[in-house]
């Protein structure tokens, strides 16, 4: 019994997360832009211009949580990588869902900031699953280490939350990231790949992915 309402409640999450047309996708692009310069506006969470500057990737999640018995997150969101001349991609759109039985009750909504600060960490992006946890175990952090964040070995991720600041990568464990084709399709008038997308410059950059390139780049400086 369990496992069917754990396969229903998965399901649900998964067609709530779907996009019906392009102004939604644009408000998601606003929405994510600004849950994006509201972290940056708090000194206990920014992530410093440094790291930024230096990112040769970016995803932004937004992840809700919440349990009844049975434990679930789902989310969505967006990620870019830089050019060879130092811009960014179009973005593309990327969801998460995933559940466990467990007797947690309650329920959070987190918004994390993954800089990918490698090569091979870009090339996550092109998997089927992006597993941004195992490039990143190796980060620690807390509630104030957002502003002043400094490691000896850089590692290839780095994971910001709005709630803490830094992150050890294990918090984004648990759940699977994948590009959401339905909603790339739908943006971009057509079914394209995360490929496609962010290394072959096959689709143009609306303005509302505009307007988060100019904030990624005002919180660089």
């Amino acid at each position: 019994m369990k496992t069917t309402i754990l396969g229903l409640l998965v399901l649900g999450l998964a067609c709530s997360a779907c996009a019906t047309d392009r102004a939604q996708l644009d408000d998601r692009v606003a929405s994510l832009t600004e849950k994006f310069t509201a972290m940056e506006q708090n000194p206990a969470t920014r992530v410093p211009a440094g790291e930024l500057a230096q990112a040769q990737g970016i995803v932004l999640l937004d992840r809700t949580r919440g349990a009844l018995f049975l434990g679930f997150h789902s989310g969505n969101g967006m990620a870019l990588v830089r050019n060879a001349s130092g811009g960014w991609s179009p973005a593309g759109f990327v969801s998460s869902v995933g559940a466990s039985l467990g007797p947690q009750i309650g329920g959070t909504r987190d918004f994390y900031i993954v800089l990918l600060m490698s090569p091979a960490s870009v090339e996550t992006l092109k998997q089927p699953v992006m597993d941004f946890g195992a490039q990143a175990s190796g980060t620690a952090g807390s509630r104030h280490t957002g502003a002043e964040a400094s490691m000896e070995s850089h590692p290839s991720v780095l994971v910001y939350g709005e709630r803490n600041g830094l992150y050890a990568g294990a918090s984004l464990k648990g759940g699977s990231v994948k590009a959401d084709k339905d909603a790339n399709a739908v943006y971009y008038g057509h079914p394209v790949s995360m490929d496609e997308i962010l290394f072959g410059h096959e689709v143009p950059r609306s303005p509302a992915e505009d307007n988060l390139t100019t904030a990624i780049d005002r919180y660089s400086r």
